[in-house]
C-alpha cells in the first residue's frame, strides 16, 4: 500500500542503507510529534517519544508487512509509545508525594470566561483540552490529519464500528463543551 517513493526508500532501508531512513523521518516527523504532543501535552516528552518511535520503526522495519501505509504503521507506534509514557508519568506522580496533588492551572469556568475576546481556534483548543486523551487523539487523527476511519482503526487497534461510535461520542462531547461556553458568554 505504500507509494513508489516510499517503496524505493523502504527497500533501501531493508537492504541496509540506514541513511535512507532519513526520508521517513523528514516526511513524518511533524505529524508524529503532533500526535505525541496532543496525548502528552508536553513538548519535551513528545520529542522523546517520537525519537523512540522512529528508533523502534527503524529496528523493526523488516517486520513491516506493507499491508498498510508506512505512516499508519509509524503513527501506531507513536500512539502506543505516547500512551505508555503517560502511564509511566502517572506512576511517577503517584509515587512522588511532591506531585501527588495535580491541579489544572485554571478551572474550566475560568478558561471559558477568559476566552471572550479570543478567536475560534483558541476556543477550540481550549475545548479540546477538556476532552480525554483518547478523544483528543480521535479529533487529531480524523480532522487535523484527515486520516480515514480505516487508518485510524489500524493505528488505534480499535474495531471500525467501535471507532465510529467513539468518534460520534467525541463530537457530541466537544459540541457540549462549546455549547456550554456559548451559554456562559451570553
Amino acid at each position: 500500500m505504500t507509494n513508489q517513493r516510499e517503496q524505493y526508500y523502504l527497500e533501501r532501508v531493508k537492504g541496509g542503507d540506514s541513511g535512507a531512513f532519513g526520508y521517513f523521518v523528514d516526511t513524518y516527523q511533524q505529524m508524529a510529534f503532533t500526535i505525541a504532543v496532543r496525548i502528552l501535552k508536553d513538548e519535551e516528552e513528545a520529542q522523546d517519544v517520537v525519537q523512540e518511535a522512529f528508533i523502534k520503526a527503524y529496528q523493526k522495519i523488516k517486520e513491516f508487512r506493507e499491508t498498510s501505509k508506512f505512516s499508519t504503521w509509524l503513527y501506531k507506534i507513536v500512539y502506543f509509545h505516547s500512551l505508555d509514557r503517560v502511564k509511566m508519568i502517572n506512576r511517577r506522580i503517584k509515587h512522588n508525594e511532591a506531585y501527588s496533588e495535580v491541579h489544572p492551572t485554571t478551572t474550566s469556568e475560568d478558561s471559558l470566561s477568559s476566552l471572550e475576546g479570543k478567536d475560534r481556534t483558541f476556543l477550540l483548543e481550549q475545548a479540546l483540552q477538556r476532552l480525554t486523551e483518547e478523544q483528543r487523539t480521535l479529533i487529531q487523527l480524523y480532522y487535523y490529519e484527515e486520516l480515514s476511519l480505516k487508518e485510524m482503526s489500524e493505528i488505534l487497534g480499535t474495531p471500525l464500528d467501535n471507532l465510529k461510535v467513539k468518534l460520534f461520542r467525541t463530537r457530541k462531547a466537544l459540541y457540549g463543551i462549546l455549547k456550554d461556553h456559548e451559554a456562559t458568554v451570553k
